[in-house]
């Protein structure tokens, strides 16, 4: 009777660690891996923002536009390649959306991984003003998003919108076709999304800023909100632009360009033999 009760318990147990490292593997494991590589992503792409001369300061042109672009971009390319395996390395709840959509993670997943980026968004940005001089801090606006500052008041917060979904549409549909679908993905999904990455913001710098991420606003604005409150006045573009876009790009992929087995219309299609 002991060696029954023995073997019981080490059954028990045996479930018990096993339940364990699913729900490590799984859903903490990936969340922290978004948090580390959106913490990045956001203290390197503020820090790029010094080379701008001027960054999201009125009046102030960013010259470095290329500089700032290849930041960002290779640093998302970098991180794709560190955290691909571990969590998809979304670093971006707009992606994060766009991959839900299109069927590629689940909902309560997808739940985590936003909130592992938003608070990764602000880690990333306090960083950043820990690393910075407060002046050049103040100065690029702590490399936040501000659509007023950017565009110097002369860009709508319509086209302000319109701007970012565009942008996101390529970014997401690059993520996509590169690294979620199973026929279409490919290898090279790093350097493409991070040169998805590097042309939206060489194409929308002088315009919204090009962020479309979400995560990648929303930090930088909560740490320099204390100097400058009128942050918040446009910064829904940011969120809206980014996910509107996403789910633009998700859906027309979904309907037409994904490979029969995820497409939702004419799906299961199988080449005729010869």
């Amino acid at each position: 009777m002991p060696m029954e009760l023995n073997s019981f318990t080490k059954s028990e147990n045996s479930q018990r660690v096993g339940s364990l490292l699913y729900i490590f593997e799984e859903f903490v494991r990936p969340a922290l891996a978004e948090f580390f590589g959106v913490t990045l992503f956001v203290c390197v792409g503020c820090l790029a923002v010094t080379q701008s001369g001027g960054g999201s300061v009125p009046g102030a042109v960013p010259f470095s536009a290329v500089s700032i672009a290849l930041a960002h971009g290779l640093t998302i390319a970098l991180l794709v390649c560190a955290l691909g395996s571990v969590s998809g390395a979304h670093l971006n709840p707009a992606v994060t959306l766009g991959v839900l959509l299109a069927g590629g993670i689940s909902i309560p997943k997808a739940v985590i991984y936003f909130i592992s980026q938003l608070i990764g968004s602000m880690t990333g940005a306090a960083l950043a003003r820990g690393i910075l001089p407060a002046s050049v801090y103040e100065l690029i606006g702590g490399g936040a998003h501000n659509l007023g500052s950017f565009a110097k008041d002369s860009v709508t917060p319509g086209q302000g919108v319109l701007c970012e979904m565009v942008l996101t549409m390529v970014l997401v549909m690059t993520v996509l076709l590169t690294a979620v679908d199973p026929i279409t993905k490919t290898t090279l999904a790093p350097l493409a999304i991070g040169f998805a990455v590097t042309v939206d913001i060489l194409a929308g710098i002088l315009i919204t800023g090009a962020s479309m991420n979400p995560a990648r606003s929303f930090g930088p604005a909560v740490a320099i909100a204390y100097h400058d409150s009128d942050i918040w006045n446009y910064h829904y573009v940011y969120w809206v632009g980014p996910l509107v876009g996403s789910a633009i790009a998700a859906s027309w992929y979904r309907f037409f360009l994904a490979s029969s087995e995820k497409r939702l219309i004419l799906a299961n299609y199988e080449p005729m033999q010869q």
